[in-house]
Parts: C-alpha cells; structure tokens; sequence
C-alpha cells in the first residue's frame, strides 16, 4: 500500500477531496437590523442615578474597609517595634554580661589587682559610650565570718584612706567592694560596702553562685547610697577559684571567690534600648507584674489613656524578670499611612464617576449607532480590498488539506508556484503535486511530514519540484496541523514560496568557500588561531620546517609557555592591542626554526568577529636576502595595497559588530525591563477590582513588589555596568591585601550561607602576596562570586574560597613576572551550561535560566565581574568541577609594595 506524503492512505485521501469556494462576506446597509436604524434614544436620567447611589456607597465601603486594615497593619507593627524594644534590651545585658565574663577570668588569674590597673582595664572598655545608662563596675570579695584579715590585700592595694566592711555586725559571709571604678566622688561611701547587706544584690549574687552566670538584680539604689537616689538595678557576675564553673551547686558554693557587679540607671538604660520607631513609644518598665510606684523601675514618655495600641512584653534574665508597658503616642501614631484609605475611595469614586459618565454616554452612543454603521460598512469594503493586496504582495500562496471540505485547496499564487496552468479538481491536486516532487526529494518531503504528523515536529521543508516545461525550482514549503481534543489529525494547512534564487545564491556562497579553502591551502604563510586566552586552537603551515616545534608541543598552550619570553610578550600585547583598539597589529621576531637555522619572521594579528585572534605570519628570511634587488617604490606601493585591504576589511568587520551588539543590547535591554513592568501594570489592575477577596488583592500587592525589586535590581545592575565603563580611569588601585577582603565578605555573607545550612571555607595559603586593585571594586569582584556561588549550590553544600600564590603563570599586565595570585571559588551546585564558560561573562547571560526553579537575576554581575579583574590587569574564568559544581577563578598580577589591609565596603 502506497503512504501519501501527508501520511494517510490513497484511499482516505481520495474520499476526502472536494471543491471548497470561500467569500468574504461584508453587511451593507441593506444588511443592518431595522432596531438599529430606528432606534430612538431612552431615558437614562433613573439609571444613571441609581448608579450614582451606588458608586458613593461602594466608595464609603472601600474607604472603611482600607481604614481597617490601615489600622490592622500598623497594630501589627506596633507589635514588631515593642518585641525589638525587648529584644534590644536583652541584647544590651547579654553584651554587658560578656564584658563581665572577661573581668571575671582576670580577677581569677591575677589574684589581687590594684586599684590603677582595675581602673585602667575599665577606662580601656569605654563602658560609659558602648552602655547608656552604665553607673560603675565593681568587684565585691567573698570573705567569711571571722576571717577579716583576707581584706587586708585589698585594702594595702587601695588608693586613698583605710576602708572595712560596712555596715558593722557580725554575718556568716561578707561581700564587701574592694574595687570600683570609674570612682565615685565619696570612695568612703563605696569601698567596703558589703553587697549582702542590700537584699536585692545578695538575691542576685546568690542566684549567680548558684547558677555560675550572671544574674539580674531587681531595682535598688546606688552602691553605699541611702537607697533615696534614682532607680538602679545590678548585674551580677560570679568569681570563681577554678577556671570553668563547678559542675553541681555545693562545688560551685564552695568555689565562689566574689562577683563582679555594675550598676545602671535604669531611666537612661530604658532611653538607651528605643531606637528607631520605637523612639515615639511610651514605655514603663516594672519589676514585677504589679503596676505600684515602688515597682517601677523606669518611665518613658506619658502614659497615653486614649492610645490606640497597647502592649504588655516580659523579658526573663539572669533569674530575674522586667515586664515592660508600652502604648502608642500621637507622634508614633501620626505614622500611620490613614491616606491610603482616601486613596483608595478616591479611585473607587473615580471609577465610579466614569461608570456613571458611560451609562450617561449609552443614549448618546444608540442615537449614533444608524451613522456608525453606514460608516462601518464603507470601513469594511475598504479593508477587504487591503487584506486581497496584501496576500498578493506576499508572495506566497497558501494552501490547505481539509478532509472535511474534500480534499486539497490552494490559492491561485501557490497553483502558479506549482506550475499548475489547467483547473484540476480539488480531488486531484494532492496528486499533481506529488507528482512533481524531484526523485531525489521524495524520501525526505515524506519523512519531514511523517514526523510532523507522529511527533508534531516542525513543518519546515525545502525541495525541488520538476514543472512540465522540464524546469526544477526550490520551494520552501511550512504548514500546522489541525487536532482535535484526541489528538487525530483534522488537516494541514500552510504557505509554499519559490526560493529558487535564494537557493542558488546559498549553493555560489558554498562553492565561493570551497574556493577559499583553497586558496588557504597554497598559502605560503604561516597561519595560527588563539582563542580568547591567547592559546593555540589551530594552525595552517605549507612548510612545516618553517614552525620552531612539533604542533603537539604547543597545540592548546600560550604563547608564553612555548616562545621565548620576548617573542610571547610580543604576541600577547598584539592580541591584548586588538581586542582593545580593532585594526591590525605587526610583529616581528626571530626564531630558531625545525629546519635548523634561524628565520626572522613578521606576524599580522588581527580580531576574528565569532572570536579569538588570527596571526599570519611569513618568512621574510629569504625576502630580507633579495629586496636589495627591489626598489623602495615598489615594496611601498606592495606594502601599501596590502595593509589598506586589510585595513578596509576590518573596518567593515568592526561596523557590522558595532552595530549588531548595540541592536542585540538594546532587543535584551528592552525584553528584561518590559517584563517586569508587565507584571507590575497586570497585578495592579486585578489588584484594582472590586471583587477581588483581600487574599488575592495582597498577594497581587506581593507580586507587585517582587517585581518592583527584581526591576530595581536590574537597574542597578546596568547603573554599575555605566559607572564601571566610565571608571575604568577612575579606579584608585593601589596594594591591597585579598586575603582581607575575603575574609570581610565571607563574614558578611555567613548568614545568607546559614540561610541555606550552607558553610562557607576560606582556605589561605602560607605564600601570599598583595595585589594591585582597588579594594572597593575587588571586595565587589568577590562578593558577586560568593553569593552566585551560594544562590546555585543546594541546601546544605559547602562553597570553598582559596587563595593563594600560582606560579609559572604571567598575565598581559605583567608579563614579565612569573608568578600571579589565585582565588578559586568552588561550589557544589548544578554546575555551568555546556560550552558556556565565556558567554557567562557577557551582559545578560545567566547560567541554566531554562531551569523552572532557576534563581532570578539579570545576568549583569559576571559581566561586571570581568570588566573590573580586566582594568586590575587580570583574568577570570569559569569551568564545571569534576564530580559536580563549578569552579571560578580569578587572576591579579602582584604588587611590589606593601600591603593595604581593612578593606570594608
């Protein structure tokens, strides 16, 4: 059984083949309905004011209802800024606690300290600027009944008059200070007072000895006051005779040596710990769920009775408890955003009034309906007659096999493309176009549509036909196919062209290669290709002898690992002078060649357009020994021709370049921030409806600010892409320590890391030198690196940074050094695109963006990233890992001066 190129059997094909006639069909006046014609205007006067009533009704209701969640959203808030004043707080006393620990450790090792080095070591923390509200740090000595003599160091190391323990009696343990600073005016009424004897520091202390951590004192007065000074509370540290605390209580009771106290005012403590919003609060701190005076250790502001928000927060420390009251102020309060609620009303009443102003503009549309329509109809005619020039202008015919209308139907363009003069019934044409299917193509055309057909494969075939005449033309033939909600084929249908020129021109440009090929192969020259990296990917030699090794011996290599030192630095400055400038380069050196003699030779590098660099290179031994017998005017006039060719060439190379990469710039340009505005404009207007329920009206405001980020950050972006191509003669390098600069941006990228359960390992080597680069620009270099890295790994993945000396490498910048500064920074992620490694370096590019769950980003910072390492005198490159992930690497030439350090962006 023969299949049909459509792939359905000769049967199915001649049963379905019928003529099919198509008119445009277009109304006349005869054709409008006499209602439209005749229609008469109608009152609207009732339903436009229904709709009015409607409108400042939907209005008043939105209004409450954006006032309501105004007011929600700022009591939430309110709720945030009282959880940071606790927290604040807690952080504040944590911090204090620390600096006791290291008092503590330096009591326990020193024994006895005197009164200079104590005041000394507490001058040196600055407690007084790090701790509002900080009083003085004190250190009280445990001594017990009857064993007053182990004051007496205490008291020889003290400076000023003899001091005992106060108040007098007998007790069975003493407290008493025995160092204070900053001191107070009246040491006397300090020095010696016993801690104990104050009940709420002998609470404290004992809870601290107990606990062996630091301990939270309820409200009391200043050390050796009479207890009617300012509200004050203590921390209290234990000091122990061992290093680490005893494990059980006994041991620890046993252990204790003293404590390290420091009191605060709590007012200003209180004052201290409101930042930011929470300035505007009012805030009462208490020791105790009782609301008396006498628990009171601190207000803030004035107790608001009309406040909108109030909130009670408890903070445990130390073994000890503050419950803070906070409300709202008319300055915190005069915050919220009421203006939102107006707003939105605004726009529902605007809405509204044009609703009103279109049911107004209903009557007024029905009286003009029987003059549009006439107007319409001639409108019709008009475009009818544009859309028959415009198929004829095509110069394409279409055509379309429907089994439903009886077979294959084609325009008169695309029967004159076929070469069909006679009328053939519809029944026919399918095999009149087979028929003059080329032999040679047949094969293919049924293949291209079985494929189409089976796997919807693209429809795009190019063949030749055979006409009566004895004449063979290439057509280019494109279709779809019709399904239905099975799947089963209902027709095809398309376009068919006659690309015969077209084709004839392809096959003169594929002989006019041939005959290139050619020609390079009876080039006397030398000819050697480099890539980006200035390493040999290609040659063509038609006297090898002329090479100075064996191609394997520097296939894949530079210049610099196979040429002498100033033959390599040569080549690479021609290559680096083009990539910069365009145009050609000459080079001229001297080699010792594989036929045993030395040659002098003259190199032309020029820029490829699909890039790399391409060296011609000629033996000019034997010119050098016979243009004595040429005239000057003759090698000028050569040597002219030769150069304005080339020159000519690459001008028109380097334009074509130039204006393909700024229209690709701008089509990519275009495309990134239109589709975040498109976000933006779609989730505002449903955001707009008044149907919508508040969960799909936030998330709409969600999505809108997700877009608006993701469009500020592609803005960004380009703004650093502008700063850093107008930089590039601003740059302050000097030396800079990388080593530093890592360590700074491995700190502040450990939480985006922790985030994750990500770790990040700086790995230093023992020989490192500093580099010449501006520090703000390299930490940025690295920075970007750092969070791709962590962005593309999976949760839980370590990212490696390690730096170090790499030696018998040279870099363009400093060719003359053998030894540059590494960092590789190495992921576990999903690894880079194939043969992608350079195109990630270029604007707008981004690794696997076909990924679902691919991160976002603008494909600008490696671009960035490369422009900066490049004006340091640098290279950066990319490559996969084996066993997974991806490896970066970034190359600086070494300073030879000393070393900058403490860069912080």
């Amino acid at each position: 059984m023969q299949i049909m190129p459509w792939g359905l059997h000769d049967g199915v094909v001649s049963s379905c083949i019928q003529p099919l006639a198509r008119q445009v069909h277009v109304n006349t006046p005869a054709d409008i309905p006499s209602e439209i014609a005749s229609a008469a205007p109608r009152k609207g006067g009732r339903m436009t004011a229904l709709v009015a009533v409607a409108v400042v009704a939907l209005a008043l209701a939105s209004w409450g209802g954006m006032r309501a969640r105004v007011l929600e959203s700022a009591r939430q808030q309110f709720a945030l800024d009282a959880d940071a004043v606790v927290a604040t707080a807690e952080a504040r006393l944590a911090r204090f606690a620390e600096v006791q620990r290291g008092a503590a450790g330096l009591v326990r090792v020193a024994a006895t300290v005197p009164t200079s080095d104590w005041e000394a070591y507490v001058d040196a923390l600055r407690l007084t600027r790090a701790f509002p509200g900080f009083s003085s740090v004190s250190l009280g000595w445990r001594i017990p009944q009857g064993r007053h003599d182990q004051l007496d160091p205490w008291v020889s190391g003290a400076v000023g008059e003899y001091f005992d323990i106060r108040p007098a009696g007998e007790r069975p343990v003493y407290l008493p200070v025995v160092r204070v600073a900053p001191a107070p005016m009246d040491l006397s009424r300090v020095l010696g007072f016993d801690l104990l004897s104050d009940p709420a520091r002998r609470v404290a202390a004992e809870h601290a000895w107990r606990s062996g951590d630091v301990a939270l004192s309820a409200h009391t007065a200043v050390r050796g006051d009479t207890g009617e000074g300012a509200p004050v509370f203590s921390l209290v540290m234990p000091v122990y005779a061992t290093a680490a605390p005893p494990l059980d209580e006994a041991q620890r009771e046993a252990a204790a040596m003293g404590v390290i106290s420091a009191d605060f005012f709590a007012a200003e403590f209180l004052e201290s710990v409101l930042t930011g919003r929470g300035r505007l609060l009012a805030v009462q701190l208490y020791d105790s769920r009782d609301t008396e005076l006498a628990e009171r250790l601190a207000v803030r502001g004035v107790d608001e009775p009309s406040a909108r928000f109030g909130a009670e927060r408890q903070l445990h420390f130390g073994g000890h408890a503050w419950f803070f009251r906070l409300s709202s102020t008319p300055a915190y309060e005069a915050l919220i955003p009421w203006w939102q609620a107006y707003v939105v009303a605004a726009g529902v009443a605007a809405l509204g009034a044009l609703v009103v102003v279109l049911v107004g503009m209903l009557g007024a549309t029905r009286r003009r309906a029987d003059r549009l329509a006439k107007r319409m109809t001639a409108a019709l005619r008009e475009k009818d007659q544009r859309l028959r020039l415009a198929l004829e202008g095509a110069q394409e015919g279409w055509w379309d096999w429907d089994p439903a209308r009886g077979g294959m139907l084609a325009s008169d363009r695309a029967l004159k493309i076929l070469g069909v003069v006679e009328r053939h019934p519809a029944s026919q044409l399918l095999a009149v176009w087979r028929s003059r299917l080329h032999p040679q193509d047949r094969a293919a055309v049924d293949a291209a549509i079985a494929q189409h057909l089976d796997f919807d494969a693209s429809l795009d075939m190019r063949y030749r036909i055979v006409l009566p005449d004895g004449l063979t033309r290439w057509l280019r033939t494109r279709g779809k196919a019709r399904r239905d909600a099975t799947g089963a084929v209902l027709g095809v249908a398309g376009f068919v062209a006659d690309i015969t020129a077209e084709q004839l021109a392809a096959e003169a440009q594929t002989r006019l290669a041939a005959r290139h090929a050619s020609a390079l192969a009876a080039l006397p020259d030398l000819l050697f290709e480099f890539d980006e990296d200035c390493r040999y990917v290609g040659y063509h030699a038609s006297d090898e002898g002329d090479l100075a090794m064996a191609p394997a011996d520097f296939m894949g290599k530079r210049s610099a690992d196979v040429l002498p030192p100033a033959v390599a630095a040569a080549l690479d400055e021609a290559c680096r002078k083009v990539a910069a400038n365009g145009g050609v380069e000459h080079v001229e050196y001297t080699l010792n060649t594989l036929s045993g003699e030395a040659q002098s030779f003259e190199g032309r590098v020029v820029r490829v357009e699909t890039g790399g660099f391409l060296c011609i290179v000629r033996n000019l031994s034997e010119f050098r020994r016979v243009e004595q017998e040429l005239t000057r005017h003759r090698d000028n006039l050569a040597d002219l021709v030769a150069e304005q060719t080339i020159d000519l060439l690459l001008a028109k190379d380097a334009a074509d370049r130039a204006s393909r990469g700024k229209s690709e710039f701008l089509a990519t340009l275009s495309h990134e921030l239109r589709t975040p505005l498109h976000a933006i404009l779609g989730f505002a207007e449903m955001g707009l409806n008044r149907d919508l329920s508040e969960a799909r009206r936030t998330h709409c405001l969600q999505r809108i600010e997700l877009s608006g980020q993701r469009l500020l950050g592609m803005v960004s972006d380009l703004l650093d892409v502008a700063r850093t191509e107008s930089a590039h003669g601003k740059l302050a390098l000097a030396p800079v320590d990388w080593a530093m600069v890592c360590r700074d941006v491995v700190d502040e990228c450990e939480a985006l890391a922790q985030a994750k359960g990500m770790r990040l390992h700086l790995e230093l080597a023992e020989h490192r030198c500093p580099v010449r680069a501006d520090g703000l620009r390299l930490q940025q270099v690295v920075m970007n690196l750092v969070t791709n890295a962590i962005k593309f790994s999976p949760v839980g993945t370590p990212v490696v940074l390690r730096l170090g000396v790499r030696e018998g490498v040279s870099l363009p910048a400093d060719p003359m050094h053998g030894e540059v500064m590494e960092l590789e920074v190495i992921d576990q992620g999903i690894g880079l695109p194939e043969d992608a490694a350079e195109r990630l370096f270029e604007a707008f590019v981004r690794g696997h963006p076909e990924l679902p769950d691919s991160p976002p980003g603008s494909g600008l910072g490696l671009s960035i990233c490369r422009q900066f390492v490049e004006a340091f005198g640098g290279r950066i490159a990319a490559a996969n890992r084996d066993g997974g992930g991806a490896v970066f690497r970034v190359q600086l030439p070494c300073a030879q001066v000393g070393v900058v350090t403490g860069v912080k962006a």
